[in-house]
């Protein structure tokens, strides 16, 4: 920009260098006093030689930017021009480039029609994004049936349960951990393994001593985990990729080329939470030591810790914010922490399903002619009434059940999050209300008791996700399905079921990531549509505990979602 060339004299450098002319080593110092005086002797005569000579102009030139012979015609009004023209010529770029894209992605769309509805609502969209609040709808567009066509299996091969996996952002590599302690780096297109490090195990020095049993020690010792992995991040500009465990550890690997990084040492027990900040690579940390640890991955290094959970903290989200959410477990609470503040909310969890709540959600549910106007797949409308029964009948019996524990979390927005527990019940958060604003009773249904009893208990929600800055949402449970929530706009919040995805066993995470264009092209990131890349990590056993057992087998499963065009009615 025109400004830029008035900061610092590197940048004066940068652009010559750029124009093709000889930088002198002294820089603009090379300009004195006694080049200028010649160049005045001359005057007018020799103004347009090429001599070495150096005048007033170009003594400007030396310091502030290119001498008036190397501006172009756009370069120069560039530089002259006012504040107010500036800004009206970057609208002007960024408008073409709105429109270009969307002409790219919109088939026989006419021009008017894109400059009404896609390029108005592409600015508005990014608007609101710098607000940190969610404003794109996208949910409509994953309507269809998902089946066979759209997944791609990446067998573990061994009996060890997936506790957590990651996709890269341009959705090319998935990477997972086991509770063998085992890391393994997939290919997301053909399932194909591509690395694998297996944990690390304790060496014994047996009779040897001194330092021949510590070199040989030190020769064996593998680098990796050597208990559960619970949790793995992967950074926004896919270069770092972090894991957790049981043994207090962080171990932080380059993507690209698998190489070990660091390990860090210093929380005290489990490493249950992982996440990276949007956009740096600060890296959130969260553990049954109650404490959240921040780390700057560029430098390698420890940055703070923060205090306040009164249990173990089982999960954490951030977004691009210098904040982090945190649930407590069985603490009940939800905390949002405001780093660069130094300060802390506290939000109460432990949600109630009985009568009087069962009751006020189906009338909810009734109030919602949105989501019957959908063209909704047949499973899909199937799970919907078989819900509302379920909650019908569960209004009829004096049933009562209390949220122990909150298991996860994962934020929509700046200021909008939605969390999971042993209840069964889906809660939305936002910053304004210390309440959830609305709460999706068993929204997983219900199983029977492991005592063998007719009672039943609904079923605990093991894995979120979501879409940042849109109205989708991804939960799961021990029921062998992955459910797919729109959020609801208007006066009236809450979630609609829009999509039903058959995935079997106990789904202990989830990941998504939203392509920019065809192999995550930064090129195409104004595309109105964007496919998906889902991945699930599937085990036997729930992450945390061997309390339950489920019925598929250990695997990570990759769904690819091609977006279409909402069909309204």
């Amino acid at each position: 920009m025109a400004g830029d060339r008035f900061l610092a004299k590197g940048v004066t450098r940068t652009k010559r260098q750029r124009n093709g002319r000889p930088v002198n080593k002294g820089g603009a110092a090379a300009a004195g006093p006694k080049s200028r005086s010649k160049k005045a002797a001359k005057g007018s005569e020799d103004s347009g030689s090429d001599s070495d000579g150096i005048g007033d102009i170009e003594s400007l030139e030396h310091q502030y930017g290119p001498n008036e012979d190397e501006l172009s015609s756009e370069d120069e009004d560039e530089f002259l021009e006012s504040a107010a023209d500036k800004r009206l010529r970057l609208a002007k770029e960024y408008i073409g480039k709105v429109r270009t894209a969307a002409e790219q992605h919109s088939g026989e769309i006419d021009a008017a029609q894109i400059d009404r509805d896609l390029i108005a609502e592409r600015l508005m969209t990014d608007a609101k994004e710098r607000t940190g609040k969610w404003s794109r709808r996208i949910a409509e567009q994953f309507l269809y049936g998902v089946d066979e066509e759209h997944l791609t299996e990446l067998k573990q091969g061994s009996r060890s349960t997936i506790t957590c996996a990651a996709v890269t952002p341009d959705g090319k590599f998935v990477f997972s951990g086991s509770k063998d302690g085992s890391m393994t780096k997939w290919d997301a297109q053909n399932g194909k393994r591509i690395w694998t490090v297996k944990a690390q195990r304790k060496q014994k020095g047996g009779n040897k001593s001194g330092q021949a049993a510590d070199a040989e020690a030190g020769k064996k010792k593998a680098v990796g985990h050597s208990d559960h992995i619970l949790s793995i991040a992967i950074s926004s500009d896919g270069q770092f990729v972090a894991t957790g465990g049981r043994d207090r550890k962080i171990n932080v690997w380059a993507v690209r080329d698998c190489r070990h990084l660091t390990t860090f040492h210093q929380h005290k027990d489990w490493v249950t939470g992982l996440v990276f900040r949007r956009g740096a690579n600060h890296l959130y940390s969260c553990s049954a030591d109650r404490m959240v640890k921040m780390w700057n991955i560029d430098e390698l290094a420890y940055m703070d810790t923060l205090f306040g959970h009164q249990d173990s903290i089982i999960s954490i989200a951030a977004l691009q914010r210098e904040q982090a959410v945190t649930v407590g477990g069985r603490d009940k609470t939800v905390r949002l922490w405001r780093i660069a503040d130094e300060a802390q909310l506290v939000f109460r969890a432990g949600s109630t399903t009985d009568q009087q709540r069962l009751t006020k959600s189906l009338a909810d549910a009734n109030k919602s002619e949105a989501t019957r106007a959908l063209d909704l797949n047949q499973a899909t409308r199937d799970d919907i009434t078989r819900h509302e029964d379920l909650l019908r009948e569960l209004a009829g019996q004096e049933i009562e059940m209390h949220e122990g524990s909150v298991d996860c979390v994962a934020m929509i927005d700046e200021e909008t999050y939605v969390t999971g527990g042993d209840s069964g019940a889906l809660s939305l958060w936002s910053v304004q209300k210390k309440k959830p604003i609305f709460v999706q009773h068993a929204a997983h249904g219900m199983q029977p008791n492991a005592d063998g009893s007719q009672s039943v208990r609904p079923r605990w929600i093991t894995a979120l996700a979501t879409v940042p800055y849109t109205d989708l949402v991804l939960s799961a449970s021990s029921d062998g399905y992955m459910r797919l929530w729109r959020m609801r706009d208007g006066k009236l919040p809450g979630f609609d079921l829009v999509n039903v995805i058959e995935i079997g066993g106990i789904v202990n995470s989830i990941d998504i990531k939203e392509m920019t264009g065809s192999g995550g092209r930064n090129e195409d990131v104004l595309a109105v549509k964007r496919d998906l890349v889902v991945v699930a990590a599937v085990g036997l056993e729930p992450r945390l505990g061997r309390w339950t057992k489920g019925t598929a087998r250990n695997a990570i499963k990759v769904f690819h979602l091609s977006a279409v065009k909402p069909q309204r009615k």
